[in-house]
């Protein structure tokens, strides 16, 4: 028997099982008729004169929960400079996780609140950043929205991961074939890429390379079609001054094994962004490589491969497109002709597939005027937020590490610490502040950038030299003086009398004037690193003279219209601001609609909780900061992840990275209401054995209500998912008419009248 056909006789055995469980698990659900439309009740004044919060500052004031215990916040505020962030406590209970306020002045916000009970509670406003005014505040009673709810499994699964940068998001897909869904966790720098392996509901993590590589994007394929999933992944090329190929990996019964330069890929590139599509539609998987531009080269910055059969590739070049500038795309059909088209970014562009080998920069038909070259879009995700069966479009906004260091600082007179991230290029960065007493520099991170002159901290007049022990090196790359220093350096105002006339060596400088005022600066005479990032605590106030990081960047959402989008971003109430670095979608409460989870970076030294967006089913969505996918410790920020059925239970999990030294995790759905779903596992072709990426899947109920999706990630950025087993939550609908799937070669396959809350494969 060989692999394919065996993985089939396996694959038919465990769906009859998860037949037979879910169908089992789910009889009172699939029963139930429970009416969910969304009403909303008379508003319940809370602030009806101005009040003023800030870091120092909170608003406190007692509130009895009547009517739902859901409830929307809206409130109407002005901010004094820059931007803010606004939190609310009930009995000290966190129920809005500091949402953005993107900018000086006036703006009206909404937020979902859920109470646990009706009662009386003590309610409190906090601010962050600035001097925020609360003009105005209400409730509004919300029924018949259920919020999604998930808990964290990451350990009962064996699933534990190292603190350690990420690159942009998992890549998700049943690799060895065997009913579940496994994944490549995309690390940077300090960790390989891992591959983890589901074996029923628990994992196992293996290191695809035994050191520390400049590793990227990845994506699993089945190139050769011998019915398992091999791995593309992309490296970087030293800042493009030693660029690398892509490495393939052939999947050989669960060893992956480097067939790159046999395949024929071997033109070096900036890799980023490797990508599986059938470009010509022969039925094979062809290769495009989305790449960061090389430094004083004219040639290509993509890099296509047609497959030519017998595990070989061939370099092929497409005009316009290789040379479009793009590091990150989203495989899409943006005008459903059956051919994958590119939305590449940033900045963004949309591109069609014309059919042989060739392509079209359609913007300027598709994209609306301001939304032409769109910059800081960090992921994009394609989902149909209307159930009209076009795909729509969701660009999640934000600064990237590198945009982030330039003058990006967090002052919080709470605990007195200081955060501040800057770059790393020529120039000096001053700041004045005043602390009574003992002072502390910690979590310095210098990211290498091929400098090797040292870096030290210079107190007083005299200059008295210091080293702390950065982070941002690799082992190799470390000055060997830091190997043996602390991490951090306590300095008394004795340590550091005086300010020195001249600061000219590369370093920082730190000096004590008396009468609780200091001085610091940071001074670069060449470009040095490509980050500066480090905390100073015990401070009292903090001032300066140069404008701070604006880190509020506005989401789009593009409806699809036919033949251009159109941005309903605020009619459909997407967040006003944000440091969005993901964004991942699906239905997420099953009631028949897809939502949306967004990953926010936070504060440089402070996780914050990411956001839902809940469809409501009504040409809107409601956001909670409320859901239990959030690790208040967790190290690291908000970045990019997937939503997909881990345990395929009908409820979609979250697979969630933690950027900059934060961990990966795995939520759980544990969403309770009476919902149904479908699962549609779309394996190979009936009859050319095509393997499943960009299969249309159409479930039409017995009430005559369609939905419709197609088989690839849940959101892109550099990494590439296949979900092959496709969700669907059908709301209160329990028969099912029909489910339609068609493969790109044209191949269809029916079926008829079948229940809901059930798997069903198209092998059986």
């Amino acid at each position: 028997m060989n692999k394919r056909l065996l993985k089939k006789h396996l694959y038919s055995y465990a769906s009859l099982s998860f037949l037979a469980i879910a169908g089992c698990n789910n009889t009172s659900i699939s029963n139930s008729h429970t009416d969910t439309s969304n009403t909303i009740t008379a508003a319940q004044t809370l602030i009806s004169n101005p009040v003023l919060i800030n870091s120092q500052q909170s608003h406190t004031m007692d509130f009895v929960v009547s009517g739902s215990i859901l409830k929307k916040l809206i409130i109407n505020l002005n901010v004094d400079k820059h931007y803010g962030s606004l939190s609310l406590y009930a009995n000290e209970q966190l129920l809005v996780n500091n949402i953005d306020i993107p900018s000086a002045g006036e703006h009206t916000l909404n937020v979902l609140v859920p109470f646990e009970a009706i009662g009386k509670y003590t309610l409190r406003f906090s601010g962050r950043s600035n001097n925020i005014t609360i003009n105005s505040a209400k409730f509004e009673d919300i029924s018949g929205l259920s919020l999604p709810q998930f808990n964290d499994i990451s350990k009962d699964i064996g699933f534990e991961t190292e603190e350690t940068y990420k690159y942009g998001g998992p890549a998700i897909a049943d690799y060895d074939q065997d009913g579940d869904y496994d994944f490549a966790l995309n690390n940077h720098n300090h960790v390989p890429t891992q591959i983890v392996t589901n074996n029923n509901g628990k994992v196992s993590i293996k290191r695809m390379f035994p050191s520390p590589r400049d590793l990227h994007g990845s994506s699993f394929g089945d190139y050769d079609r011998d019915g398992d999933l091999d791995l593309l992944v992309g490296l970087g090329g030293g800042s493009g001054t030693n660029p690398t190929s892509y490495e393939l990996f052939r999947n050989d019964n669960g060893e992956f094994t480097n067939v790159s330069k046999d395949a024929g890929i071997t033109v070096p590139a900036r890799g980023r962004s490797p990508r599986w599509v059938d470009i010509d539609l022969d039925g094979d998987l062809d290769i495009a490589l989305f790449n960061a531009q090389r430094p004083k080269y004219d040639g290509p910055i993509q890099i296509f491969y047609e497959n030519v059969g017998n595990g070989k590739f061939k370099n092929r070049h497409i005009d316009g497109l290789e040379d479009a500038y793009a590091e990150r795309t989203l495989v899409t059909d943006i005008n459903h002709d059956g051919k994958d088209d590119f939305l590449i970014f940033s900045p963004a562009a949309i591109w069609i597939n014309k059919g042989n080998w060739k392509f079209e920069d359609v913007s300027e038909q598709w994209l609306p005027e301001h939304i032409k070259g769109q910059t800081s879009i960090i992921n994009a995700a394609n989902l149909d937020v209307n159930n009209d069966g076009l795909v729509d479009f969701y660009f999640a906004r934000g600064k990237t590490h590198y945009q982030l260091s330039r003058k990006s600082i967090d002052f919080n007179p709470i605990n007195q610490k200081l955060d501040v991230r800057d770059d790393g290029e020529t120039g000096k960065t001053l700041i004045n502040f005043s602390a009574d007493g003992e002072i502390e520099l910690s979590d310095m991170e210098l990211v290498y950038r091929l400098y090797d002159g040292g870096w030290a901290i210079f107190l007083g007049e005299n200059k008295d030299r210091k080293v702390v022990n950065a982070k941002g090196f690799q082992p190799r790359q470390r000055p060997e003086e830091m190997k043996k220093a602390d991490r951090f350096l306590k300095i008394a105002p004795n340590d550091a009398k005086g300010w020195p006339e001249k600061r000219e060596t590369n370093g920082m400088y730190i000096g004590y004037l008396g009468d609780g005022k200091w001085k610091a600066e940071w001074v670069r005479n060449q470009n040095v690193f490509w980050g500066i990032s480090f905390s100073l605590t015990g401070l009292k106030s903090v001032d300066y003279d140069w404008k701070p990081n604006y880190r509020n960047e506005k989401d789009v959402l593009l409806l699809n219209k036919g033949d251009h989008l159109v941005d309903v971003s605020d009619d459909w109430n997407i967040p006003p601001g944000g440091d969005h670095w993901g964004v991942t979608h699906g239905d997420l409460n099953n009631d028949g609609h897809e939502d949306l989870f967004l990953y926010r970076y936070g504060f440089l030294k402070q996780r914050i909780a990411d956001l839902v967006l809940i469809n409501t089913g009504e040409n809107s969505f409601e956001m909670t900061t409320q859901h239990g996918a959030y690790y208040a410790n967790d190290p690291g920020h908000g970045d990019m992840g997937q939503a997909f059925d881990f345990d395929l239970d009908g409820k979609l999990d979250l697979l969630n990275g933690s950027e900059e030294e934060g961990h990966w995790y795995l939520y759980k759905n544990t969403t309770e209401n009476e919902n149904n779903y479908v699962l549609v596992d779309v394996d190979y072709s009936p009859k050319a054995q095509i393997d499943a990426y960009s299969a249309v899947v159409k479930v039409v109920t017995a009430t005559g209500k369609a939905y419709q999706k197609r088989v690839g990630s849940a959101g892109e950025s550099f990494s590439q998912s296949m979900l092959s087993k496709v969700h669907f939550g059908l709301g209160k609908e329990t028969s099912i008419k029909r489910i339609e799937v068609k493969w790109r070669n044209g191949e269809k396959l029916v079926l008829n009248d079948l229940s809901a809350n059930n798997i069903y494969s198209t092998s059986n």
